[in-house]
């Protein structure tokens, strides 16, 4: 009966039983996602500073058995953004109203704190809840080949405001931080997003899986206004040498990002799309040069890169 379940917003330290019972901590669950396994780890352990981590679960009341979930992260970096995901209904509980129920609390709950977005990646073979989030408000924003899909439920217009840098104010490139986390993910899980188009393996399927992401394998600087981060450089070893890539909404932002990087690095190479005018007229003003242009196949389409050197 739907008056048995009850809703419970859990933040750390959570219950220990909701601990032992959830299910994207378990081996046996996460085989194939062993990144984010170790990710909800830390999750569970409370130990990312920055982060505002927490669960929204239901409870079947008689038995005392927690049957579904659902995670958000909200970061003091980003607080208008909540990342989300982790959906979990117990195989006998689904089609029952449970889930809609947990997500209709924790979209509440997210409001009533000023949370403006919410994002969450899930596959495209999962149609089930694709729908439920579609009745939400949540609309596709973009696809990978491999069928990753990003979601976003946001107000009109939300994005290019919240990552337009006012230009009346300084930005400032700092290293990044655990807290950027939620803020480079909706940066780049969106349409406008240059590097879904680059082949340059820097990120992985061309999307910023930020929370399980190798942090320690390249450099990163992230650009902000007013502590909000706006774009953000990276430089890895690539080719025998160093190789950069940067990305935001604007030109300033991006330059920003990627001349603090170039302080920090030895001499780099930079790819950027023949198309894409507002990242090549940002590594430009950089100070990087034109050295020559090659076309790959992306996505199984041919796209002409440009090569910039220092």
């Amino acid at each position: 009966m739907p008056d048995e379940i009850s809703y419970h917003v859990l933040s750390h330290p959570y219950p220990e039983d909701f601990v032992a019972w959830y299910p994207y901590t378990k081996p046996e669950v996460m085989a194939e996602s062993e990144d984010w396994r170790r990710w909800l780890e830390r999750v569970i352990a409370g130990d990312t500073p920055g982060l505002l981590d927490r669960f929204v679960a239901a409870r079947h009341d008689p038995s005392g058995e927690w049957i579904g979930v659902v995670w958000a992260s909200v970061s003091q970096t980003a607080p208008e953004v909540a990342h989300f995901g982790w959906f979990y209904i117990e195989q006998g509980r689904r089609g029952g109203g449970v889930g809609g129920r947990i997500i209709d609390t924790y979209l509440s709950t997210l409001a009533a704190e000023g949370v403006q977005a919410v994002m969450l990646p899930t596959q495209l073979e999962n149609q089930r809840a694709i729908g439920m989030y579609y009745r939400r408000g949540w609309q596709l924003s973009i696809t990978d080949p491999a069928g990753g899909v990003w979601m976003v439920r946001e107000p009109q217009g939300f994005y290019e405001e919240y990552f337009t840098p006012d230009p009346s104010r300084p930005l400032h490139a700092t290293e990044a931080v655990p807290a950027d986390y939620v803020a480079l993910d909706y940066l780049l899980s969106r349409p406008a997003a240059p590097i879904r188009l680059l082949p340059l393996g820097l990120v992985g399927s061309r999307r910023f899986m930020a929370f399980c992401h190798d942090w320690e394998g390249g450099r990163y600087l992230v650009a902000r206004q007013e502590g909000r981060p706006m774009a953000l450089a990276v430089a890895l070893s690539a080719d025998g040498g160093t190789q950069a890539d940067v990305f935001g909404l604007t030109a300033p932002a991006m330059t920003s990002a990627l001349c603090a990087l170039l302080e920090r690095v030895p001499p780099v190479h930079v790819m950027v799309a023949a198309a894409d005018a507002r990242r090549r007229e940002a590594v430009q003003a950089a100070g990087l040069s034109l050295r020559a242009t090659a076309t790959r196949t992306v996505a199984g389409e041919p796209l002409c890169l440009c090569r910039y050197v220092l």
